[in-house]
């Protein structure tokens, strides 16, 4: 009799255990939150500051064109409690600016800056022998140091609220994929920094949650690839041109419809982001996208002889051909 109650003991606390691990925790209130989300022009930033708008927060949208249709679409579409923000990240004193504006503003509402989501970002498609200084150091000081000059002026007001920080990241910042050299170094930058900021802001009662998600319609590479080529091929020294050759400097996706593998749908990715503003307890890292955990997962613990097939078929965007290499090629047959 004592063995058998013993054993219903158990298992009415296993069960007890099992039930509180299988339910949610109750997610923190939204009244008098405010998040300031950078990069609201288009793509992700857009429909995230639109969703948070939605649900009940006070929204600061950083917008790197304040006066353009993105930011003039927002303030049509949203609330009264999104304000758009004139929001270069990597001026200095813009990022001044629109801390003196969200501490007015914040003072003015009687609410408190709850999160911060770093999301603005840039992509160039090049190697570093073909792209100018002046463009590499751009996507740095917008990937990462972005990120970093926010953190930098608008920490002490998280610090008050003891609130989130939202990072977000991408796959590229975790695997390699060729011709995007620059752009894996600034979101890789950009993931390291996020989990340092985990460690170092804990004692804050603030948490950091990094955001990686792949294959979707954010814009990014919608920038004039036919001007960029122009002043990179100006620029280049004379061997680059001899070796990579004219076309090398106008590079084309291997997929011609290409945008029908990206997604549109972004609410999987506002989901995550919802999650680590408010969850009592938000996860570390949240993966959006097919590429987004098995690119890494390739890279990193599948053998050499298996991942660099993998890795050339599942990285091979772009259509890629330099002079001397189809030389090579021509000798050797």
């Amino acid at each position: 009799m004592e063995i058998q109650l013993s054993w219903q003991v158990v298992f009415t606390l296993l069960s007890l255990v099992v039930t509180a691990m299988k339910t949610p925790a109750k997610n923190l209130p939204i009244t008098d939150k405010a998040i300031l989300i950078t990069g609201c022009d288009r793509g992700i930033g857009y429909i995230l500051a639109k969703q948070l708008d939605r649900v009940g927060f006070h929204v600061f949208a950083g917008c790197l064109q304040d006066k353009e249709k993105g930011s003039k679409e927002l303030r049509s579409s949203c609330s009264n409690r999104l304000q758009t923000v004139q929001l270069d990240v990597s001026k200095i004193w813009e990022v001044k600016s629109a801390l003196q504006l969200v501490q007015q503003q914040i003072a003015t509402r009687g609410i408190q800056l709850w999160g911060i989501v770093n999301n603005a970002g840039i992509c160039y498609v090049g190697n570093v022998e073909m792209m100018t200084e002046a463009d590499m150091q751009k996507i740095m000081s917008v990937n990462y140091m972005g990120p970093v000059n926010v953190c930098k002026f608008f920490l002490p007001l998280l610090r008050r609220s003891h609130g989130r920080l939202v990072n977000i990241a991408s796959n590229a910042g975790l695997a390699p994929v060729p011709l995007l050299g620059v752009y894996c170094a600034s979101k890789s930058a950009l993931v390291t920094m996020s989990e340092v900021w985990r460690y170092e802001l804990k004692m804050w009662g603030i948490k950091v949650a990094t955001i990686i998600p792949s294959g979707y319609k954010t814009g990014i590479m919608s920038y004039d690839m036919k001007a960029t080529g122009d002043r990179w091929w100006n620029q280049a020294t004379q061997t680059v041109k001899d070796d990579y050759g004219y076309e090398c400097f106008y590079i084309k996706f291997k997929q011609k419809n290409r945008e029908r593998f990206l997604s549109a749908d972004f609410s999987d990715i506002c989901k995550s982001v919802e999650d680590a503003l408010l969850s009592p307890k938000p996860q570390s890292h949240y993966y959006s996208g097919f590429l987004a955990k098995s690119l890494p997962f390739i890279y990193l613990y599948l053998p050499i002889w298996l991942s660099d097939p993998l890795m050339n078929v599942l990285v091979n965007w772009f259509e890629f051909k330099p002079k001397m290499s189809n030389q090579r090629q021509g000798d050797n047959t």
